[in-house]
């Protein structure tokens, strides 16, 4: 009962403690904003650029507000992932000592990025060229073409035949009126695999493969609308159909696999998301906040094999300065469940994408409810600075920013699992994990972490992470 209770506590406090902004007074000297220019979007259609400065021609503003909008508007071009440096100045016009020309200046990413597949299903090269199975190959070419036809839409495609099957296409529009606030996106696929994880024993992922047929052939189609509200807000409906087949040896070893002896599993799935951001940077945020609410629904009913269950998630990311080249860090993220039972394979708790209590890098805890609590303090060892790397033309790369931090953390989490079982005995126990680390962050969103933690159990390991621990 303990820990429902605590699970609710997050779960309000993750919900009412998003970003109040303060109120700048209008004081001091007015502005008038006079023409918009812009350079550098050689690719990137001007309404996309446009769509992201607070402010607009004709516009009165104090002077104080003008900086602060300014500062605004670059975070919010830079957080669009389009660009990796934007400068934005502002030039008075002749005659008129409160009307301003605005200069907009901006250094696009490199947008398509085709990577060729080239995969051997043996342990390693000398075990492949024994057999030389070229049947045990698996080979295709995986496409992401960002801010495709410059209207910042996505446009991605995987082609991986051979051993183990992938296709899928991913196609999003942002912005479909002229508000620019409305946006759809969809996705197909089919993919199939002759090794998957079949269960987890002492809270490690076991998997399985079959050698001549699949473990696993799945279709799956979603639809995706999004409404984008102002600059913080964020709305996204999805709605999904996924049809699986899984061989009965999977279903021979672990019984609550599925929870049933027919091997095909097919249901309708929505999921609601709400999003609030106030982070100075979404890569790597050192001021602001971020509140995240996810609402999922698994199974209506329309299919005989079809699960039942529900669940709501939140997050929230607080981020402050808090002397001189010190910042700190907090994330509270919680996660209930409810409805039927939760198939092994679509059940998540802690161990996937960035929900992990650091120093436990190398566990899955499997549950249906969680809470997790991360915090950070870091000391800036480098301020970020720009360098022009040599031999390399296009500012696309040879203009680099970097900056390095060393932090000290400590995070704490409890995963409840009413099918606990003892082969797992991290699940339903405070878990925590303490440790010290550097992170380097760069340009297209780099950032690489080094740490050493220490964990609950005693274990010690030194670990590298590619996103921000916060």
């Amino acid at each position: 009962m303990k820990q429902y209770i605590l699970f609710l506590v997050l779960f309000c406090l993750g919900f009412h403690a998003y970003a109040q902004t303060s109120a700048i007074a209008d004081t001091g000297k007015m502005v008038v904003i006079g023409n918009i220019k812009l350079e550098g979007n050689d690719v990137t259609r001007d309404k996309i650029v446009l769509r992201e400065l607070e402010y607009k021609i004709g516009d009165t503003l104090s002077a104080a507000e003008f900086a602060r909008l300014t500062k605004l508007s670059r975070n919010n071009l830079l957080n669009r992932s389009l660009f990796n440096f934007v400068d934005i100045d502002a030039v008075t016009v002749p005659g008129f000592d409160n009307v301003v020309d605005i200069k907009v200046k901006m250094t696009e990413r490199w947008y398509v990025w085709p990577l060729p597949i080239f995969e051997l299903a043996d342990r390693n090269f000398n075990a492949w060229w024994k057999s030389r199975d070229f049947s045990r190959v698996n080979y295709g070419f995986f496409l992401t073409h960002n801010n495709f036809r410059g209207r910042m839409e996505l446009l991605k495609l995987l082609i991986r035949a051979g051993y183990d099957q992938n296709y899928y296409l991913t196609y999003e529009v942002p912005y479909l009126t002229k508000k620019q606030n409305f946006g759809i996106g969809v996705q197909a696929g089919y993919q199939r695999s002759r090794q998957i994880a079949y269960n987890t024993v002492a809270d490690q992922q076991v998997n399985i493969k079959e050698e001549n047929r699949y473990a696993k052939q799945a279709s799956y189609g979603k639809l995706m609308v999004s409404y984008r509200k102002g600059y913080r807000q964020l709305h996204q409906l999805y709605v999904g159909y996924e049809n699986f087949l899984f061989s009965d040896t999977v279903l021979r070893l672990n019984p609550n696999f599925i929870r049933s002896s027919n091997p095909r599993m097919e249901f309708l799935s929505m999921m609601y998301i709400f999003k609030l951001d106030y982070r100075d940077s979404k890569p790597y945020p050192l001021n602001g906040n971020y509140f995240e609410l996810e609402l999922s629904k698994t199974g209506f009913g329309l299919f005989k094999t079809a699960p039942n269950f529900y669940y709501a998630k939140t997050t929230f990311d607080w981020y402050a300065q808090i002397a001189k080249r010190w910042h700190w860090a907090s994330n509270l993220t919680s996660k209930f469940s409810g409805g039927g039972f939760q198939p092994y394979f679509l059940m998540r708790g802690l161990g996937y994408g960035n929900d992990f209590v650091r120093s436990y890098e190398l566990y899955v805890i499997d549950g249906q409810d969680f809470g997790l609590f991360k915090n950070n303090l870091k000391f800036t060892l480098l301020k970020p600075r720009v360098r022009n790397l040599p031999l390399i033309r296009t500012d696309k790369f040879r203009k680099i920013h970097f900056a390095m931090y060393m932090n000290l953390f400590f995070d704490a989490a409890f995963v409840s699992n009413s099918d606990r079982t003892i082969l797992n005995p991290l699940q339903n126990k405070l878990l925590y994990g303490s440790g010290v680390g550097i992170d380097l962050v760069t340009y297209y969103d780099l950032v690489f972490r080094l740490e050493y933690s220490l964990n609950r159990q005693g274990e010690t390991g030194f670990f590298i992470n590619f996103v921000a621990p916060i």
